[in-house]
């Protein structure tokens, strides 16, 4: 007995499968940023992540910052602003290496 042959093995060449054009998507993404950014009334965002980074950095752990992420969310700010605002005060994680 032979271990570790298909007999069933399929001869033809792989599927060539093309990777996508990653630069027109990034294109699109900033241009809808931007977009969204230029919309939006950029002092309720600002009061929306001020509201969010000073609760994350209350000493008091019953603080509930789901309804500030989400007032955040509803005035449009990105998860890059949100995420920004969180990491202020608890700042990155980094695995050590």
């Amino acid at each position: 007995m032979i271990v570790g042959v298909n007999r069933f093995a399929d001869q033809d060449e792989a599927l060539s499968i093309p990777a996508p054009d990653y630069s027109a998507l990034e294109k699109a993404q900033v241009k809808s940023v931007k977009a969204v950014r230029k919309k939006r009334d950029a002092s309720k965002v600002k009061r929306a992540l001020g509201a969010l980074r000073e609760a994350s950095g209350a000493s008091s752990t019953d603080t509930r910052l789901m309804p500030l992420i989400v007032d955040a969310v509803r005035a449009r700010a990105t998860v890059g602003e949100i995420s920004g605002a969180l990491a202020e005060n608890w700042g990155y994680f980094r695995p050590s290496q």
